[in-house]
């Protein structure tokens, strides 16, 4: 990694840190140069070279300032004077001590002109490493006013990308490396923006406030899981505050789980009432307050990824909106009829609404939206579907569902999407269950103008394509997608278009045949569900597809044509579900990724020209005997093959076995087979003993074969590091070459997992190099290996990392000897026969950190040695029914940070020193809570309780700690009440209370005001207390962000 942070470096180092030097004056000045001029030296400006090199030595051989400068200059022209300017200014003059800012950027910042200083400065909002994107900044400028529109001939939109694009130049923004569709600050840059701002701007996550609390005009954070109203004191001193931004802005599905205080939003939010930017995304937040309104300034508003219903009539009064998010809202049922009222709104995004299938009427009044990412088809609702021609300025994409709705072919007489040059993206969609073959005057009207880059078709119920499909209106585009057009029995003259990259046709049940022109540049095409396709012409022979490099054709069940012969950039072909499909004989030189699955009649006859295939996968093909003629000649591949349900595969045959194409398979998985390949000891299939057999084996998987006794005899080379048995119902013995005085081997990985039938090792010890073991249900498992142990007199040494015994009833012993010193996990599950560790098995591990014991029966005690393992950090006992209790002196481990202990009915006592402690069922653990000396835990942040001590009140005195955040109770069947103790948890954010059938009674002076979760479920006498807006708990809890309330089940 690399940071300019030496404190970082030390901690995340492992091999010492190297200290970037400073550029050469020579590199700074090329660097200089291209950014200012654009060439590497000054041939062609020999005036200004003078005067570079003064500049370029400033920098002090800083990448950044050159670059800045650089993109500064460049922006000035070629003029000397401009260049003196900048070398003479006073600002490289000023002390150190008055900011920590390099004197190159406060030139580059200072020579900005007044809009960018605007634009640039807002982005201190942002912390270090955020990543924004283009368009999503572009919005938050003209919301602020930061973007002016001089004339009517641009949109403010584009003038704001210009901006953007300025400051690009000048390196104030760079590309991400990680999504080339993002931008990011380069850390000094943000320090810049920082400094600029610190009079205006604050992020609540860095480290200073540096003005006057009234006067900050923009306000940002990172979303907690819980906002709780605290967090957000400071605002209620802003009362001119402008920007409102939870962070960050693109919130994707899968992390929008954050909940914020109700007081926030039914009280802070509605007295900001000079807001202009109000971003609220990725908060679950189902209802807005109809204060919301009051807002009259807000330009901009982002729920995208809430869990909002509808939005209020209210939001009809924000008649300086901008933009509305909605992007991802999968709950959203209606937009408020008042949303026509929004006549300056330029975006209304509506992507992933699913649910979303109402629309109000006379959006026609928005004359100045630009994004209408969806648009649904009211039923009955003429005017609705015409309001799309009166927006004029629409782009990017639009998605029109509902077109089922529209009325026959009185709407059909005028084109609505034609003349919106704007549009590159176009989804056409009527319903699943539409089959009415009169659609085509529907689909005519709706011919784009010829700018359209993409397309999508769905469920059309006509029987032909509108004449504009596949003429000159398509000459742009670059993605087709036609899927489940049921009625159409021909497809449209798309061969020949000369910009379409990628094809997809899925559903079309009416097609029986296909013939196609050539396609000069399509690279992608996929065949899904074509349930009565049966014909596939290839009138061009060589010459259809030059340029194709993936074709996926699935579940084609009456297809029996040959695919085509040669596809010359093919690198990725896929067949699945085609059982008609035939022999074919293939010529793919670019091949890298062959998948041929459930297609019972095509066996590759032959593949021709392979000099790159990297992964072949074979799945349900019973006629296969052995690998298509060709095979031997894949020079240095495939390193990966992958065989599954090929009943009739018996060998790879000698002169395939004899050629370097298999020495350098790497991964090799079989599944199904019967026997497995040549795998199998059973006379006829076994492997020639040659030097070249799978030399390159780096990975062996064998699963799910019913008929695997044994294996062969002879083994694989050096390089076989995993080897994984699954699913072998009768496989009685292991391959002998696994142990390590047979052969060569340096197996790391072993895993074996439902062989039932097997009940020993082979003789002999594993390989010294295993690191990780795992056995699972392996129920006839009688032993343990040789090697497994590290000998008490150190003669093999064991350097296993990971061993997991899971549902293996048989095993009795460990071998003789101790658990390596190497071993981290530790994990025995289900083996109920099976002796307990002692003390002579964990005498000095120092490198065990995590344990985990399931249903060990024969487990009474831990062993006193548990406490040498010095790095335990999670301990897990669940189901040890004979446990009784703990070494004596207890766990006093320094890094024991998890103590979960479940279902262990004859424990009677608990270890000290943790960061977690969960006791559930344990039945004899019958001291009251105040014995427990859970006051010794003072770094306990987690507490979960279920079953056990009859408690009737909670907390305890002993309980107050003031490091807990979470406390999870439940079945504790004689809890009555919460006590105000529990106040005195300063620290507690998650409080959860489930099946405690008596408890009635919250605290009436409150709960901890750093709680943002309460959880109160199937705890009968307390629900409705708690309910909302009615119960009388309510505005004791109303202020917590998360409130779950889930009542008994009847």
């Amino acid at each position: 990694m690399t940071t300019r942070n030496e404190r970082v470096a030390s901690i995340m180092t492992t091999c010492g840190t190297y200290r970037l030097k400073e550029l050469t004056n020579d590199d700074c000045l090329s660097l200089f140069t291209w950014h200012a001029l654009g060439t590497s030296d000054f041939e062609g400006h020999p005036s200004l070279r003078g005067i570079g090199e003064e500049i370029a030595r400033m920098c002090k051989g800083l990448p950044l300032a050159a670059k800045t400068l650089g993109g500064l200059l460049r922006t000035k022209g070629n003029h000397q004077e401009e260049w003196e300017d900048v070398l003479k200014s006073k600002i490289w003059d000023l002390p150190e001590e008055r900011s920590s800012i390099l004197p190159a950027l406060r030139l580059s910042y200072h020579y900005l002109p007044f809009h960018l200083k605007h634009c640039f400065s807002y982005c201190a909002l942002f912390p270090n490493d955020y990543e924004f994107e283009k368009d999503e900044l572009v919005l938050l400028w003209m919301a602020e006013g930061f973007v002016q529109q001089t004339t009517r001939e641009k949109q403010m939109k584009d003038i704001g990308t210009e901006y953007f694009r300025d400051l690009q130049s000048r390196s104030f923004f760079q590309q991400s490396t990680s999504d080339r569709a993002r931008y990011v600050m380069h850390d000094l840059i943000n320090d810049l923006a920082q400094y600029v701002s610190r009079e205006t701007c604050f992020n609540s996550d860095g480290d200073k406030l540096y003005a006057r609390v009234e006067k900050l005009r923009h306000f940002s954070f990172l979303r907690h899981q819980y906002d709780i109203s605290k967090r957000f004191e400071i605002l209620h001193q802003m009362e001119s505050l402008r920007t409102f931004m939870a962070l960050p802005i693109h919130t994707s599905p899968w992390v929008a789980s954050s909940y914020l205080s109700n007081n926030v939003l039914q009280e802070l939010l509605p007295r900001l009432v000079r807001l202009r930017v109000l971003s609220l995304s990725g908060y679950c937040i189902e209802e807005l307050p109809h204060q919301i309104g009051g807002l009259i300034h807000l330009r901009y508003f982002n729920l995208s990824y809430t869990r909002i219903k509808s939005l209020s009539d209210s939001v009809g009064s924000l008649f300086s909106m901008q933009t509305l998010i909605l992007h991802g809202c999968k709950n959203l049922v209606k937009l408020p009829q008042a949303i026509e009222n929004l006549i300056n709104l330029h975006v209304l995004d509506l992507t992933d609404t699913e649910n979303l299938t109402e629309m109000p009427m006379h959006l026609g009044n928005l004359k100045n939206l630009q994004i209408l990412s969806k648009f649904f088809v009211q039923k009955d609702m003429r005017p609705n579907f015409i309001d799309l021609k009166s927006l004029l300025y629409l782009r990017k994409e639009i998605s029109i569902r509902g077109l089922e709705n529209v009325i026959g072919t009185r709407d059909a007489g005028e084109y609505i999407l034609k003349d919106k040059q704007g549009i590159d993206s176009l989804d056409m969609q009527w319903s699943p269950d539409f089959l009415d073959v009169d659609a085509l005057p529907v689909f005519s009207m709706l011919q784009p103008h010829e700018n359209l880059k993409k397309i999508r078709v769905a469920f059309y119920g006509g029987t032909q394509f509108s004449s504009w499909f596949g003429g000159s209106s398509l000459a742009n585009i670059v993605d087709i997608n036609l899927s489940n057009c049921r009625n159409v029995m021909s497809l449209p003259a798309l061969g020949g278009l000369p910009s379409l990259k990628k094809l997809s046709i899925e559903g079309m049940d009416g097609v029986k045949e296909l013939s196609f022109k050539p396609f000069p540049v399509l690279e992608v095409l996929q065949f899904q569900n074509m349930l009565k396709w049966e014909y596939w012409y290839h009138p061009y022979e060589d010459g259809e597809f030059p340029s194709l490099h993936e074709l996926v054709i699935h579940n084609c069940p009456n297809l029996n044509q040959k695919l085509p012969r040669y596809l010359p950039s093919l690198v990725k072909l896929i067949v699945k579900g085609c059982p008609n499909l035939v022999d074919s004989v293939l010529n793919l030189p670019s091949l890298h990724e062959l998948n041929i699955e459930d297609c019972k009649n095509m066996v590759p006859v032959s593949l021709i020209g392979i000099t790159s295939l990297v992964t072949m996968r074979i799945r349900g093909l019973p006629y296969l005997k052995c690998f298509p003629d060709g095979f031997q000649q894949f020079p240095g591949a495939p390193k990966h093959l992958l065989i599954s349900n090929c009943s009739g595969l018996r060998l790879l045959r000698q002169k395939v076995t004899e050629c370097e194409n298999v020495a350098s398979i790497e991964y090799v998985k079989v599944n199904g087979s019967s026997p497995p390949l040549s795998l199998a000891e059973n006379g006829k299939n076994l492997v020639p003993k040659s030097k070249h057999f799978l030399n390159s084996l780096e990975r062996l998987h064998i699963e799910s074969c019913p008929k695997l006794v044994s294996f062969l005899k002879i083994g694989f080379s050096s390089t076989l590091r995993h080897l994984q048995l699954r699913d072998c119902p009768v496989l009685t013995n292991l391959p002998i070459w696994i142990m390590s005085q047979f052969t060569s081997c340096l197996l790391e990985d072993l895993e074996i997992e439902e062989c039932p039938s097997l009940t020993r090792f082979p003789n002999g010890r594993l390989p010294p190099t295993l690191k990780r073991l795992k056995l699972q249900d392996c129920a006839s498992l009688c032993s343990l290996p040789e090697g497994l142990m590290q000998a008490d007199n150190n003669k093999y040494a064991s350097y296993l990392e990971h061993l997991e015994i899971i549902g293996c009833p048989s095993l009795k012993n460990f071998p003789e000897g101790k658990l390596p010193t190497s071993l981290k996990v530790l994990r025995i599950w289900d083996c109920w026969q099976l002796k307990p560790l002692f003390d002579r098995m964990l005498p000095d591990n120092a490198s065990l950190e995590y344990v985990d014991i399931l249903k060990y029966s024969n487990l009474e005690s831990l062993p006193e040695s548990l406490q040498n393992l010095m790095c335990l950090v999670e301990l897990n006992i669940n189901s040890c029914k004979d446990l009784e209790c703990f070494p004596e002196i207890g766990l006093p481990l320094p890094n024991l940070r998890t103590l979960n202990i479940c279902s262990c009915d004859k424990l009677k006592g608990l270890p000290p020193n943790l960061l977690s402690l969960e006791i559930w069922y344990c039945k004899e653990l019958k001291d009251p809570v105040p014995k427990w000396n859970l006051h010794t835990l003072t770094s306990l942040r987690e507490f979960s309780i279920a079953g056990g001590p009859d408690m009737v009140s909670f907390p305890h005195g002993c309980l107050l700690l003031p490091t807990l955040v979470s406390i999870y109770m439940a079945s504790l069947n004689n809890l009555k009440s919460l006590t105000v103790s529990l106040q005195n948890l300063l620290s507690l954010e998650e409080l959860e209370v489930v099946e405690c059938p008596k408890l009635r009674n919250l605290p009436r002076e409150g709960l901890p005001a750093t709680l943002g979760r309460l959880c109160i479920r199937n705890c009968s006498l307390l629900e409705n207390r708690c309910s909302r807006d009615k119960g009388e708990y309510w505005p004791l809890i109303t202020h917590i962000p998360c409130i779950e309330i889930v009542a008994t089940d009847i």
